[in-house]
């Protein structure tokens, strides 16, 4: 999914504001530029045709999965334990350069399944209909959760034919999604720790006796979602390939900082890719006719297997759609060492150098990516020209999607597999024997699906099995990691689990026993009292992480791990005046549903995509600024409190699409939320302000905001 980046309120919409650019006198957002690399309408490649235009590196190959009419526009793909594939279909999204009828309900969950075993799916069914683009499916103890626009549904199939005949909504999700399709909730990825976590959202869930349990956490990227051997959640947004932080184990990677971020922005396509929103600025392409930096990163997977080999280990596979490019990144040290990523790069005689995976199809548009049970790369390709949502479209790419005819041929879509030469598909794909064998796999798919079945389907009666592999050392620590987890789950880890892992030779092991202790010892919260002796001779004896972890245990104790929910209290000058309290609160309401997946319920932002709001001078200071921002937008730099604001994305797109009323109410909220104070904005303000500025099309830049007195 593409954005152009935003600076603040970066979850909002845009219909109609632009940045426009002059160098020399040019207004350059009259260019077409993209002439000089393409001719005529963009062709339009079969499945067959596609998959010969593939570039990969030596030892790899692309395999044909699944395409139309058995997935149309899809955006998200899963195995369940019978190897089955299912599939999230957003039919809605830009189906025409307008994005007409997006929510009309014509979109599919399907169910894909490969009969000969030959690796290419036989038979499709639709075991969802008529849903309003599905983003996401979760497979839990008794049926599905499918995430679709404003709601998480369980679906069950009670008669076997693969068609949910039992639909239920059982919480409010992905709300903004009606108003903004791209910035909402999606993800639904069960990692180690025993949640299923959300991109675009600061919720995560358990699965518990039929019921959802939900929980407040960190905020965390845009569409798509993963994690790693280890319990560290991997995310993106638009302008970022990846950023990880390894909450479950109390921050203890990376050294010192909450979260990694990679810097590296760049990729290399095997097409010329002048579909970006501003490719109009002639610094954005290089001279082939390709986008120098990501502008629509998303769907990312990391590797942990026998399948991809040593070499790939713990690299992390990120998608550009725009860019028609899966990239991948390479750990510069072995976890827990690493402390950044490299991008596989490439020689390449026409194109000089490329990412992992590129074409020269310009309509291959990869949105998500994830590992299969068979330890494979499995692309999800919406196939389609347009992949830039109506809110964010400048005049410059809807002028260039109608010359080359990226609007049409939208009733497409195709799933791919890499794979390495000569691997066994068949063994691969093999499940195992019994839920205690799948945590023994190599295959993270299988230990964490494995993980997910006893945990959701409480089986306590296997408590002895896992106490058993937790504390076999010659079992592997990542199998004994998972089997602790687990039995954390179910109350049934015992206390001389610990004990042994405490004194395991294995870091991972040793970390575990330091991180689940509390849960042992049904103190959760704190460290027990009788371990601490054990815990004061591995802090001597260890080394590395193990150590730090441990010597911060016996001094600071457990940290605490509630993720704080702000207070709602409006000031004393709101809450005394009906009519500001009702403006107030129902802005608390817009800015949840639309603004809090980048600047958090807290307000204080999200690093590299969106800055603080609370205790800033673009938000308590003069109205006529926020609301010239907000309307038509801010390019960048910017100083926030008087400091150069870095690490920000380099423009704030326009929200004139949005009406007075909302505006009004949404900057009266974040003007009087957290600690800010400010004085309320109404609807005349706003309508004031467009009137006096209704010719105005461009948006501010800093230094006009002060000339206009803003």
């Amino acid at each position: 999914m593409i954005k152009y980046t935003i600076v603040i309120f970066a979850t909002l919409g845009l219909v109609y504001g632009q940045e426009k650019d002059s160098k020399d006198g040019k207004n350059l957002i009259d260019s077409t530029n993209w002439r000089e690399f393409v001719k005529g309408e963009i062709p339009v490649y079969s499945p067959e045709e596609s998959l010969a235009m593939f570039r990969v590196p030596s030892g790899f190959k692309v395999e044909l999965v699944a395409s139309e009419p058995m997935v149309l526009a899809p955006v998200f793909a899963e195995f369940d334990g019978e190897g089955r594939l299912w599939v999230c279909e957003m039919q809605g999204y830009m189906r025409d350069v307008d994005g007409s009828d997006e929510h009309a309900k014509q979109s599919r969950v399907m169910v894909l399944e490969d009969l000969d075993g030959d690796g290419k799916m036989d038979k499709a069914t639709a075991f969802l209909e008529s849903s309003d683009n599905p983003r996401s499916v979760a497979f839990v103890e008794g049926g599905v959760l499918v995430a679709e626009t404003n709601q998480l549904l369980f679906c069950q199939d009670t008669d076997g034919d693969l068609k949910a005949d039992k639909v239920e909504k059982i919480l409010n999700y992905a709300e903004s999604a009606h108003e903004n399709i791209e910035h909402a909730e999606n993800g639904l990825h069960f990692a180690l720790d025993n949640w299923i976590y959300n991109s675009k959202s600061s919720y995560r869930f358990k699965w518990k006796d039929a019921k959802i349990v939900r929980d407040h956490t960190l905020s965390r990227g845009q569409w798509g979602f993963s994690s790693d051997a280890y319990g560290r959640k991997f995310y993106n947004d638009n302008s970022n390939w990846l950023a990880s932080d390894w909450q479950a184990y109390d921050f203890q990677w990376p050294k010192g900082k909450e979260s990694f971020r990679l810097e590296d922005k760049t990729f290399f396509a095997s097409t010329t890719n002048t579909n970006y929103n501003r490719n109009y600025n002639l610094d954005d392409m290089d001279k082939l006719g390709r986008q120098k930096v990501i502008s629509s990163a998303s769907g990312l997977a990391v590797n942990h297997g026998e399948t991809f080999g040593p070499d790939w280990e713990g690299a992390v596979f990120a998608s550009e759609s725009a860019g028609c490019t899966v990239a991948a990144f390479q750990p510069n040290q072995k976890f827990p060492e690493t402390t950044d990523y490299k991008q596989a790069i490439y020689p390449d005689e026409k194109w000089e150098k490329v990412s992992f995976l590129t074409t020269a199809n310009p309509r291959f548009r990869p949105v998500n990516t994830s590992f299969g049970p068979d330890g494979c790369l499995y692309i999800v390709d919406m196939c389609r020209g347009n992949v830039q949502h109506k809110r964010f479209q400048t005049p410059y790419l809807r002028k260039q999607i109608l010359e080359t005819g990226l609007d049409k041929h939208i009733n497409r879509g195709r799933i791919w597999r890499v794979a390495p030469i000569g691997y066994n598909r068949v063994k691969a794909m093999e499940k195992p024997a019994s839920l205690i064998e799948g945590l023994k796999s190599q295959n993270l798919w299988w230990r964490l699906y494995s993980q997910k079945k006893i945990i959701q389907g409480n089986k306590i009666e296997l408590a002895n099995d896992l106490n058993k592999l937790a504390q076999q050392i010659t079992a592997s620590p990542y199998s004994r990691v998972h089997a602790m987890w687990a039995l954390s789950e179910l109350g049934e880890l015992e206390k001389d689990t610990i004990k042994e892992a405490l004194k395991d030779e294995h870091w991972f092991v040793k970390l575990t026993g330091i991180r689940l202790a509390g849960e042992a010892y049904d103190q959760g919260a704190q460290f027990p009292e009788e371990l601490k002796q054990g815990l004061k001779v591995l802090s001597n004896s260890s080394e590395g992480i193990s150590k730090d972890y441990a010597q911060s245990v016996l001094t600071n104790g457990y940290p605490k791990r509630e993720i704080p929910v702000p207070k709602l209290k409006a000031p004393s000058h709101i809450e005394q005046n009906q009519v500001y309290q009702k403006l107030w609160s129902e802005g608390h309401k817009h800015y949840m549903n639309i603004c809090s997946g980048c600047h958090q319920e807290n307000g204080n932002g999200l690093a590299g995509l969106a800055p603080t709001l609370d205790h800033s001078d673009w938000v308590t200071g003069s109205k006529e600024k926020l609301i010239a921002s907000v309307v038509h937008g801010v390019s960048g730099p910017i100083h926030i409190n008087e400091k150069l604001a870095t690490g920000l994305p380099p423009i704030m797109p326009p929200h004139g699409h949005l009406s007075d009323q909302q505006l009004s109410e949404i900057l009266t909220y974040v003007r009087n939320g957290w600690t800010n104070t400010g004085s309320v904005i109404s609807a005349n303000d706003i309508k004031d302000y467009r009137e006096r500025n209704k010719e105005r099309l461009l948006p501010w830049t800093e230094s006009e905001l002060k000339a206009a007195g803003f």
